[in-house]
């Protein structure tokens, strides 16, 4: 059987990058960096506090 656990979307505006990530606990979150790396880290790191 398969769960959805978390959303993640990834976009590119003129001079950054937004990730919105959506979970059942923490809800809708909104990050923004200059690179795309430096986003992706952001969620990396908020995923793996809240399912650690």
């Amino acid at each position: 059987m398969q769960e959805t656990i978390c959303n993640i979307e990834f976009e590119q505006d003129a001079d950054e990058f937004i990730a919105r990530l959506r979970t059942e606990m923490g809800g809708l979150r909104e990050y923004t960096g200059r690179t795309f790396e430096e986003v992706l880290n952001l969620v990396m790191l908020e995923l793996e506090e809240e399912f650690s």
